[in-house]
């Protein structure tokens, strides 16, 4: 858990990048002292991966796809219908600590859904980066910054806004609560992207039928040849095509492969 820190210029000398190592197939976990995942990370390609955070309690977020954790430039979400590109006035990895910026976000929708839909905006952000931490878990030497994003406006909504941990070690980012119970890390390969989702999901579960289902259905022959398919098709897809602004949602037979590999049309009660 996070609750004492190496200083932090000692254990940088030694702490390389996972995420820099990553290839396609690898997941990483961030886990709670119950081994419950925390938030996690599948590489799917160089330049995409899908990120999963949990909740308390109850089953995960849906997965995100991402270029990069912290101030992502592409972003996506099938469950939401949102496919988006984002430019920044100005760099956030350039802030110091103690130090803040504001700056504009342009986003970009790839492509608007519906024709008269604005595809562009922008957006006024306060980024405020509180402090940088060194620690070590499972082995892992972990270098990470606390950070705090605030809209410019009062009662302004926002999922990106409030106080956030990135781990650059994984390049994962979650919620500063979460990052406080950081008790371990898992690394491993898994079988394709919705093969990670339903790793996390297994883990997770507060339903133990629905936990066992899961469990279950991963150990099938059925189901290792969706995941491969997914693999070949899905996951293929957003490897060659997602820094180009496309997603596979877009296309009716990769959207098919990617349903039939999902945990809850697996396991629906």
């Amino acid at each position: 858990m996070i609750t004492r820190f190496a200083p932090f210029a000692l254990i940088a000398l030694f702490c390389t990048s996972v995420a820099a190592q990553e290839v396609p197939g690898d997941y990483i976990l961030l886990l709670d002292e119950q081994n419950r995942p925390l938030a996690g990370s599948y590489r799917i390609g160089p330049d995409v991966k899908m990120t999963i955070r949990g909740t308390d309690g109850g089953l995960p977020r849906n997965p995100v796809y991402l270029d990069r954790a912290f101030f992502p430039t592409r972003e996506a979400e099938m469950l939401a219908f949102y496919n988006a590109r984002h430019a920044y006035s100005s760099d956030p990895a350039a802030i110091d600590v103690g130090g803040e910026m504001r700056i504009v976000d342009k986003e970009t929708l790839q492509p608007p859904l519906f024709k008269d839909q604005k595809p562009e905006h922008e957006k006024a952000l306060i980024v405020k980066i509180s402090a940088r931490l060194a620690f070590e878990v499972s082995g892992y030497k972990l270098v990470g910054k606390a950070y705090t994003v605030e809209g410019p406006e009062l009662g302004d909504e926002d999922r990106r806004l409030g106080d956030f941990f990135h781990v650059e070690t994984f390049d994962i980012v979650l919620p500063a609560p979460a990052a406080r119970k950081i008790a371990a890390v898992e690394t491993g390969k898994a079988l394709s992207s919705s093969d990670f989702e339903a790793l996390f999901v297994e883990r997770t579960s507060p339903i133990p039928d629905f936990t066992t289902c899961v469990s279950e259905k991963r150990k099938t022959p059925d189901y290792k040849a969706l995941a491969e398919k997914q693999k070949a098709s899905v996951d293929a897809f957003l490897a060659n095509n997602f820094s180009a602004g496309q997603v596979f949602w877009s296309d009716a037979a990769r959207y098919e492969a990617n349903f039939a590999m999902s945990v809850y049309s697996l396991c629906p009660n």
